[in-house]
C-alpha cells in the first residue's frame, strides 16, 4: 500500500467487510431467535399437555372417573408424540441425560396408567396414587426446567443482538478515526506545509519543504516535485537578480563614467604638467604631483572595485556586515545618478550598530532598487526633492534602515501589491514589476522584513529590518 488511494480503499473494503459480517451475524441471531421463540411455544404446548394430563389424572384418582382416565391416556400419547418430535431440540436445551431420565419417567408413568386401567376394569386391587403423583410432578418439573432454560438462552441471544449495534457504532468511530488520522497525517499536514511554502514562494522565498516520512505516496511525490521546483525557482531568481544588477548598472552607467572620467582627467592633466615642468619644479613639487596621480588612480580603482563587487556573479558567503558600510558602497554606485537629477541626499547614521549577517552584493541590489524607485518617484517633480537614509536599532534583535523620499507616493490600493512579482504602476517600458519583489525576496532570505508607509504627493518610506548577527554557537565570516 504505497498510495493514499490504496490505503483508503483497503480501509473501506475492511470496513464494508466488517459491517457486512455484522449484518450477517445480526440477521443470523434474528432468524435464530425467531426459531427459538417458535420452539418455546412448542415447549409451552408440551407443558400444557402435561398439565392437562395431570388434571385428568387427579379427577381419575379422586373420583374414579373412567372418562378422565381416557383423557389422561389421550394427553399421554400427545406428550409422547411431542417428545419424539422435539427430541433433538430438547437434548440441545437440557442435555441427553435429563431427556433420557424424562423418557424413563414417561415410560414408568405409562406402565402405571396401564396397571390402573386394568385395576379399574377388574376392580381388583388399589390404585398406586403416590407413584402416579411423583412421576407426574417430575414430568411437570422437567417441562418447566426446559422452558426456563430455553428462555434464559433467548435472553442471552437478545443481549447479543443488542450488543451488535454498539459494536457497529464503535467500529464506525474507530474507522472514522483511522480515516481522519490518515487524512490529517497523509494529506492535511503536508498540504498545510505546501500551502505555507507556496505562500513564501509567491513572496520570493524559495525554501524546500522539510517533511520526514518513510512512506512513498502521492503527497510525498508532490512534495518532492515542489522541492525540485523551488530549487529551480531559486536558481532562476539568482539569474534574475544578476540580470537586474546588469540593468541597474545600465541605469547609472553615465554616473559611473563620470566617476571614472574625473580621476582619469586629473591623472592626465597632472602627468602632462609634470612632463612639461619637470625641469623647472622642485623635487618636493614633483613628489606632490606624483602623489596626486596615485590618489586619483586609487580613486578610480575604488570605483571599479565597487562596480565589480556589485556585479559579481558567484554566490557570496554570509558575512558579518556593517550596515552603514554597505550603504556607503551602495551610495557610491548611485551617487551621480542622484546628483544628475538634482536630488539631495541626507544621511543619519547610528555609528554604534552591531553587525548583521548577510550577502553584501544582494543587500546592495536591494538598496539600489529602493533608491532607484525613489529617484523615479521624484524625477519629474519641481521643488526640493530629498532622499533621507537613516539607520538605527529596531525591535529586539533587528537593525532598522529607513529610506524616505518626497516623491509622488503610492496609492493605498497599490500599496498591498507592490511586492507582488510583475506588479508595477509605472508606464509601459519604464518598469517590469520585479524590482521590489526582488527586494522583498532578498530581505526575507536574510531573515528580515519590510514595512512601507506612503502618502500621495508627500512621499514614501521603506523601513527594512535585518536581524543582528548571532555571536554564539556559530562561526561567521567578516566583511573586508
Amino acid at each position: 500500500m504505497k498510495t493514499i488511494k490504496s490505503k483508503v480503499l483497503v480501509l473501506l473494503i475492511v470496513c464494508l467487510a466488517f459491517i457486512g459480517a455484522l449484518h450477517v451475524l445480526y440477521y443470523h441471531y434474528i432468524f435464530s431467535l425467531q426459531g427459538k421463540m417458535e420452539l418455546v411455544q412448542k415447549f409451552d404446548d408440551f407443558r400444557d399437555n402435561i398439565l392437562e394430563m395431570r388434571r385428568y389424572e387427579k379427577n381419575f384418582i379422586y373420583f374414579n372417573d373412567v372418562e378422565s382416565l381416557n383423557e389422561t391416556i389421550f394427553y399421554f400419547f400427545k406428550i409422547e408424540d411431542f417428545s419424539r418430535e422435539l427430541s433433538k431440540d430438547v437434548e440441545r436445551v437440557v442435555g441427553s441425560d435429563k431427556f433420557v431420565e424424562f423418557q424413563n419417567d414417561l415410560n414408568v408413568y405409562k406402565t402405571i396408567l396401564d396397571e390402573n386401567m386394568r385395576l379399574v376394569k377388574t376392580d381388583k386391587g388399589k390404585l398406586n396414587v403416590e407413584q402416579v403423583r411423583t412421576k407426574g410432578k417430575k414430568m411437570v418439573d422437567f417441562a418447566n426446567e426446559l422452558i426456563m432454560t430455553k428462555r434464559q438462552r433467548i435472553r442471552k441471544d437478545i443481549h447479543r443482538i443488542m450488543i451488535i449495534p454498539l459494536i457497529f457504532i464503535v467500529s464506525f468511530i474507530v474507522f472514522m478515526f483511522l480515516i481522519l488520522h490518515l487524512i490529517y497525517k497523509g494529506i492535511l499536514k503536508p498540504v498545510a506545509l505546501m500551502q505555507q511554502a507556496t505562500e513564501m514562494a509567491a513572496k520570493g522565498t524559495f525554501k524546500p519543504i522539510v517533511y520526514a516520512s518513510e512512506r512513498e505516496d502521492e503527497v510525498i511525490r508532490l512534495i518532492e516535485t515542489f522541492n525540485e521546483m523551488a530549487k529551480q525557482l531559486e536558481t532562476k531568481q539568482e539569474q534574475l537578480l544578476q540580470s537586474r544588477k546588469m540593468a541597474s548598472i545600465g541605469t547609472f552607467t553615465s554616473g559611473i563614467a563620470h566617476e571614472l572620467n574625473n580621476p582619469l582627467n586629473n591623472i592626465s592633466l597632472t602627468a602632462e604638467s609634470l612632463i612639461e615642468d619637470f625641469t623647472e619644479i622642485t623635487k618636493e613639487e614633483a613628489s606632490e604631483m606624483i602623489m596626486e596621480i596615485l590618489a586619483q588612480a586609487d580613486r578610480a580603482s575604488n570605483v571599479v572595485k565597487n562596480l565589480l563587487e556589485f556585479s559579481r556573479t558567484e554566490r557570496p558567503l554570509l558575512l558579518e556586515l556593517n550596515i552603514n558600510e554597505v550603504l556607503d558602497r551602495t551610495i557610491k554606485l548611485i551617487m551621480n545618478q542622484i546628483m544628475v537629477t538634482g536630488i539631495q541626499l541626507k544621511r543619519d547614521n547610528n555609528e554604534n550598530l552591531p553587525p548583521i549577517k548577510g550577502k553584501s552584493q544582494d543587500l546592495q541590489q536591494a538598496f539600489i532598487n529602493i533608491l532607484l524607485n525613489s529617484i523615479q518617484a521624484m524625477k519629474d517633480l519641481s521643488g526640493e526633492n530629498i532622499i533621507s537614509i537613516r539607520t538605527g536599532l529596531g525591535p529586539d534583535g533587528y537593525i532598522r534602515s529607513d529610506f524616505s523620499d518626497t516623491g509622488i507616493g503610492i496609492k493605498p490600493e497599490d500599496l498591498k501589491h507592490i511586492f507582488d512579482p510583475f506588479y508595477t504602476t509605472k508606464p509601459v517600458g519604464r518598469g517590469t514589476g520585479l524590482g521590489l519583489s526582488l527586494v522583498y525576496g532578498i530581505i526575507r532570505t536574510h531573515g528580515g522584513y519590510i514595512e512601507v508607509k506612503s502618502e500621495i504627493n508627500k512621499g514614501t518610506t521603506f523601513s527594512i529590518y535585518l536581524p543582528i548577527a548571532a555571536n554564539e554557537g556559530e562561526e561567521t565570516g567578516h566583511a573586508a
